[in-house]
């Protein structure tokens, strides 16, 4: 065919390969793309964590060296050892509120804000998870609205911790931007003043809130999305493990004080033991957003459950799962629970005297750690929440 008389414009083969080379790069990019957010929010994450860190230790070092808890070292000590926890409270209860400080709020069109605790009296939800640093599932330290699990140690973002964090506990260093769950469900509290924003479940009681909420959830006040380790809040006797000398876990409530939380620098493996750690699963997730498992017998669905109705899965539920972690020495870094499990198991397979290994699966008033029997795969871990022999104790070893 002459070329003036050829028609403009491509053919067909001509076209189909053009996009068969589009489609090939966007199938290389795409991914490439992915990956390079996902790495920039655990960065962002590694980032909050250690922000977070720095605020505790900031509570601690104005505290003469005191971990952050809400609980009287003395709680169980004199004549309220062996006391239920409700009753020492209310036995050592004095002028000022004892728990949680969430903020403060106002209605639409009040005149002045409401501070608002999580606390064992009617205002503040009559809930011993404001003091207590970990309810346990039986015996004196339990939480007195039925949530095992529960307790100071999920509230890093409480208000005494906060002062550091600019006085916000919805600070947004407060929560890991891959934990879309409670991101979404507190989006409204957006639009409202004050550094306390209010779940249905702190509206239910509430004579100043009158029913008014932001968002639905059945926790009083919303945790941030990284949690102490319990371990690094109670007395090492609480998890101590030693069935030779006799020495097994003890509820915090038998201790005279079992409540003192260790310094840091209590700890006989600073690189080796958790500290902060983030609470969901947010790594290598392969599940739904909301957990598959939590409607057998656990309080996260309870009522509005913990953000609508929904539960993500948490930190310990998949050998998959691999927390952004801060460690008692100060180091953040990314935990993998497959290997944590496993050098728990092999620690139990080689110590004659310690069936335990490195997290305690045992304890008489906790079996099973923390809900680790939920999880979606084989893995079987709770470390960080129940470590052997507490903050003396590790949740890894060495490589």
């Amino acid at each position: 065919m002459d070329k003036k008389n050829r028609p403009f414009g491509f053919t067909i083969v001509e076209l189909l390969v053009v996009i068969s080379i589009i489609a090939l790069l966007i199938g290389i990019l795409v991914p490439a793309v992915q990956k390079a957010r996902d790495s920039a929010k655990v960065t962002q994450s590694k980032s909050n964590s250690h922000q977070v860190m720095i605020a505790l230790a900031n509570y601690a070092s104005d505290h003469n060296d005191r971990n952050f808890s809400t609980a009287p070292d003395n709680l169980s000590s004199g004549d309220r050892t062996d006391m239920n926890i409700e009753d020492a409270i209310d036995a050592l209860e004095g002028p000022n509120p004892m728990g949680i400080e969430c903020g403060d709020f106002a209605i639409p069109g009040s005149a002045s804000p409401y501070v608002f605790y999580i606390a064992m009296f009617g205002n503040g939800g009559n809930e011993t998870g404001g003091i207590a640093p970990y309810c346990f599932n039986s015996g004196y330290t339990t939480s007195s609205t039925g949530k095992r699990g529960y307790g100071t140690w999920r509230y890093p973002n409480a208000g005494q911790v906060a002062v550091y964090m600019n006085g916000q506990p919805r600070h947004d260093a407060y929560f890991a931007p891959k934990d879309v769950v409670p991101l979404r469900a507190m989006k409204e509290c957006e639009n409202y003043a004050g550094s306390y924003c209010p779940s249905s479940s702190m509206a239910e009681g509430h004579n100043y809130l009158s029913g008014f909420h932001v968002y639905k959830s059945n926790m009083l006040l919303a945790p941030s999305s990284y949690c102490i380790s319990p371990a690094m809040m109670y007395s090492p006797a609480v998890y101590q493990w030693n069935a030779q000398a006799g020495k097994l876990p003890q509820d915090p409530m038998t201790i005279p004080r079992g409540f003192k939380p260790p310094s840091t620098d209590q700890a006989k493996y600073p690189s080796h033991k958790t500290w902060l750690m983030e609470h969901n699963w947010l790594q290598n997730v392969d599940n739904n957003e909301c957990g598959v498992n939590w409607q057998f017998g656990t309080w996260f669905h309870e009522g509005d459950g913990c953000w609508d109705g929904c539960e993500p899965e948490h930190f310990n539920c998949s050998r998959h799962s691999e927390p952004v972690t801060v460690l008692a020495d100060g180091s953040t870094t990314i935990l993998n629970t497959s290997d944590c499990a496993a050098d728990s198991e092999r620690v139990a397979d080689e110590d004659p005297f310690n069936n335990q290994g490195l997290w305690l699966r045992s304890m008489s008033f906790d079996p099973d750690g923390y809900y680790s029997g939920f999880a979606t795969d084989w893995v079987n871990w709770s470390g960080h929440t129940h470590t052997k022999d507490g903050i003396r104790g590790r949740d890894k070893l060495a490589k």
